[in-house]
């Protein structure tokens, strides 16, 4: 009886482990995708830690090794977040424990990879190429930014452009401020023969705790 006592109390043990680490979730808030553990050099990493069962002052995170470092964790309702900076080696996984804070036991271990984040650029709307039907172009609202073929969502804002637009019957030229499609410039995509060409130059972007930058000049062609 004794025997089975222990064993009962060791298998409760175990699930309640498993247990809390099934609850704990772990995400870069940066990566467009919470179920890709990814990390970008030279680039914002935010890792955020969410748990079902165990509030935010009973989780410790801790790197195993330098390839991780992060910063001070702060807690904003159920979840802990914390700026991370990759450092990584021979392609080996940037490892953070997920510990319980009073016990220091381990919860989980969660394996970061690392990626290159590819220069930004800048779009208008959801239009990846260079010529796009008329009543498509019309459905957008405004210029993004995005980083193409990576996960990397860092949030860049369009600060200001210029548009120009030729056609047989005139041009024009529009200064914008902001990352607006303006009234006028629909107007001018509206009233273009297809095939006319458009142009946003001048594009600078804009992002939390960083300086403006310049990005490339867009060319779109209505079909």
């Amino acid at each position: 009886m004794k025997r089975l006592i222990i064993l009962l109390a060791f298998y409760s043990y175990t699930a309640s482990v498993y247990a809390q680490a099934d609850s704990v979730h772990v995400w870069n808030k940066w990566c467009s995708s919470k179920d890709s553990m990814l990390l970008f050099t030279a680039a914002n990493n935010n890792i955020q830690v969410y748990s079902r069962t165990l509030k935010p002052s009973e989780i410790l995170l801790k790197p195993v090794d330098k390839t991780l470092r992060i910063g001070k964790p702060e807690a904003k309702g159920d979840t802990i977040s914390v700026l991370a900076m990759p450092y990584p080696s021979r392609n080996k996984p940037m490892r953070l424990a997920v510990l319980n804070s009073k016990t220091k036991k381990l919860i989980r271990n969660v394996d970061f990879y690392c990626d290159e984040v590819p220069p930004p650029v800048a779009r208008v709307g959801n239009i990846q190429t260079a010529e796009a039907l008329r009543k498509d172009i019309l459905l957008q609202n405004s210029l993004k930014v995005a980083f193409p073929k990576s996960l990397y969502n860092y949030p860049y804002t369009i600060k200001q452009y210029i548009f120009k637009i030729h056609t047989p019957k005139g041009g024009a030229t529009i200064p914008v401020n902001g990352f607006y499609l303006t009234r006028d410039i629909l107007t001018q995509i509206k009233d273009a023969p297809e095939g006319t060409i458009m142009e946003f130059s001048e594009i600078k972007a804009t992002c939390p705790e960083c300086a403006t930058r310049d990005l490339g000049n867009i060319k779109l062609k209505i079909k």
